[in-house]
């Protein structure tokens, strides 16, 4: 009993010193400068208030629905009294606990305000009322009037709490009817807005808002979001890390600067690859997906993402499978836009084999087919009146065929064309003109046509539904061939194969190198058919012809394999979220692109990747190559050093080769590395490769000093 009433009394006597406190705080409050400790008091503000809110809610439910006949017990008055000085007493702490947090920087005012006055209110309220507890406990319908009210100001005190932490209408919203986003057709779907922004939305705008804005960074719109916040703009394309956005999403998770904070949910893989590759464009908040390329990773995980964009509501029926089975040959291609859709794809190949009848023959299922691919097609003028026939066709392909426009007037007949590519054709002004009354048309592609920019602003001016890409910059501007085509469709090498290239603009001469060096125009040797590959390489090729710039590099690495493995094991697990298939993916012969988040490949940071290879007939090799990938920016470098071990057991297997892969001297771009550790041939049963990542980052990173990862996808034995 003495230790009760000891704890009671020292509780009703602090109510005046504290309050007195929450007075000095409320005044004098711009001037005070708070130490470290103090802070630290604040931040256990949201673990206090449970204390004074469940108290006052206790107190309010036995004031109003309790039987007025036991107000008079001794024990309910002894009861009162002590939810009461608990309650003022919490409330007490707790508010002062609220001023310390409130310093921090980052927080609304407005919002801020009335919740600092309400939750100070409310303390003050608790002490008056315990001081009158006895007057209340004789008048029962004051105390419940009382008791009601401070129900109604706690909770107005939390809703307002809530909204700075975790936005508006956090308490309403499982019950408050969800504004659905209206996702656009693929065709007008922004990279920001679809793609970019939802993540942004889901990860980062709970503590980047008007209300709650931390480091000062708004991303409600897109001009605060761009104006950045105390710690700068939040990208810088011309850095190598992109800037301190990208630099904090990158940072371990146990830094203080990571972002989202430790706690909060965490960005995917994918989220972040797909903010990055946004950066790295340069953060355009008007790129649509159409204005990718169609290999672009950005495009394909768009496709992905939203794919209500690509599909629309067809009124027919799908097509019979057998139909569509007979349709499909070596030199044509049928098949659903989408798992469950009636609307077909054609797509054709081969432009020596192609003829009128290809086209003929698609009569049974022309009807169901929306996209329709001919480029580089023997496709004249006449034959529109085929293609005309398609009535439900979106996007149709022309590229590089004997097109010239003077039958284009026919395709008025399409209702629902959205899309044509006219690029390297023959159409000029004059012809596409006749366009401006097709009723759903969107975009025409007139890349290496007679069609000059300023002609085509007038049309865009006359129809502003229509938007037409040119790629020219003048009537005399000199245009950059696009790369060469590899054709070659497996890259992985079981034997010989004939490399196969090709550029689809006449007279282009394509030059290459199977050496690692850069092509030049005059010494490096003419791409011939024919030509025979047989090894590990790497093709390097550029197009070039008179009148037009050199096109951009192609560069490719051709992998041999000579004996695939009975089996694989690894002896060190992976990242468990870059785990791919297991010991099989080093031999799927699957090889994987840059997005190191694809799935395919294995991560290792913490240990080595220590993997066995069985073989069951011995096997003479004298090399190994893996497929990497260096990802700087994301702290996936080379390996420190590669070594291989070989015997007839797993027992007796001894060191063959080893080799240490150079290391980069600053940042550069995302790419798939080849790296051959070779040896003395060797007889074996059994090889172990061991990959090593780097134990420390070099000064120039912005992660000196850690670890880094290593990313494989394949091992090739020669």
């Amino acid at each position: 009993m003495r230790g009760s009433k000891l704890v009671k009394t020292v509780a009703e006597r602090s109510l005046i010193p504290l309050n007195s406190l929450l007075l000095f705080f409320l005044f004098f409050e711009p001037r005070i400068i708070l130490p470290g400790w103090l802070q630290v008091f604040g931040r256990m503000h949201p673990l206090a208030l449970h204390f004074p809110i469940v108290l006052i809610l206790i107190y309010a439910i036995v004031t109003l629905f309790f039987p007025s006949r036991l107000r008079n017990e001794h024990w309910y008055r002894s009861a009162i009294d002590a939810l009461l000085l608990a309650a003022a007493f919490t409330a007490s702490v707790t508010a002062l606990m609220g001023f310390a947090l409130s310093r921090n920087e980052g927080y609304d005012p407005d919002a801020l305000s009335i919740h600092k006055w309400t939750g100070v209110l409310i303390p003050f309220l608790l002490y008056g009322i315990f001081l009158i507890r006895n007057k209340l406990t004789g008048n029962i319908h004051v105390a419940r009037a009382v008791s009601l009210f401070l129900a109604i100001m706690i909770s107005l005190a939390g809703h307002h709490g809530a909204v700075i932490t975790h936005g508006e209408n956090f308490i309403l919203a499982p019950i408050t009817p969800v504004e659905k986003r209206v996702i656009p057709p693929f065709e007008d779907a922004l990279v920001y807005n679809d793609l970019v922004q939802p993540v942004f939305d889901s990860k980062c705008a709970s503590c980047h808002n008007s209300k709650k804005s931390k480091g000062d960074l708004v991303m409600d719109t897109k001009e605060l979001f761009v104006k950045g916040g105390k710690d700068g703009v939040p990208w810088d394309t011309s850095k190598a890390d992109l800037g301190v956005m990208m630099k904090r999403i990158h940072m371990p998770l146990e830094e203080k600067d990571h972002m989202p904070p430790k706690g909060k949910p965490q960005l995917t893989d994918e989220e972040m690859f797909i903010i990055h590759e946004w950066v790295k464009r340069g953060a355009d908040f008007e790129k649509k997906f159409i204005d990718l390329l169609p290999s672009d990773t950005l495009y394909v995980i768009g496709k992905k993402a939203l794919p209500s964009a690509s599909e629309e509501n067809y009124d027919f029926a799908a097509a019979d499978e057998n139909e569509i089975s007979k349709l499909n040959n070596n030199n044509r291609v049928i098949a659903p836009l989408a798992i469950g859709s009636p609307a077909l794809n054609a797509t054709f190949y081969n432009r020596a084999l192609f003829n009128i009848s290809s086209l003929k023959e698609l009569a049974p299922v022309n009807e169901k087919i929306v996209e329709l691919n001919l480029p580089g097609m023997a496709v004249k003028d006449e034959d529109l009146s085929i293609i005309k026939q398609f009535k439900n066709l979106r996007r149709l392909n022309l590229n590089f065929t004997q097109i010239t426009g003077k039958t284009l007037e026919q395709l008025q007949a399409l209702p629902f064309l959205k899309m044509l590519a006219l690029s390297g054709t023959a159409v000029d002004y004059n012809n596409l003109r006749k366009l401006q009354s097709f009723p759903k048309l969107k975009t025409v592609y007139l890349w290496s046509t007679p069609a000059s920019q300023g002609k085509l602003k007038e049309l865009e001016e006359k129809n502003k539904n229509i938007a037409y890409y040119s790629g020219f910059t003048g009537d005399t501007v000199k245009l950059q061939l696009t790369p060469p085509i590899l054709e070659n469709e497996d890259h992985i090498l079981t034997g010989p194969e004939d490399l196969q290239l090709k550029h689809y603009i006449k007279g282009t001469v394509i030059r290459y190198t199977l050496d690692g060096t850069s092509p030049d125009s005059i010494k490096s040797p003419e791409y011939k058919e024919g030509m025979v590959i047989d090894s590990n390489l790497t093709l390097k090729a550029v197009a070039y012809k008179n009148g037009w710039y050199n096109s951009n590099l192609l560069e490719h690495h051709f992998y041999k394999r000579s004996f695939m493995p009975d089996s694989v094991e690894l002896l060190t697990k992976p990242d468990p979220k870059y785990k791919a298939s297991g010991g099989r993916t080093l031999t799927d012969s699957e090889l994987s692109d840059v997005n190191f988040a694809s799935g395919r490949w294995l991560g290792y940071e913490k240990t080595d990747l220590v993997a066995v290879m069985r073989f069951d007939h011995s096997v003479t090799t004298k090399n190994i190559t893996l497929s990497l990938l260096e990802d700087l920016s994301t702290r996936i470098f080379l390996p420190e050093k590669v070594e291989v071990y070989g015997g007839s057991g797993m027992g007796n297997m001894k060191l063959l080769g080893s080799i240490k892969p150079v290391q980069p001297g600053d940042m550069r771009n995302r790419m798939n590395v080849p790296v051959t550790c070779s040896y003395p041939p060797a007889t074996v049963h059994y090889l172990k490769i061991v990959v090593k990542p780097v134990g420390s980052m070099p000064v120039w990173h912005q992660q000196k000093g850690q670890k880094a990862m290593v990313f494989v996808d394949e091992v090739f034995v020669n």
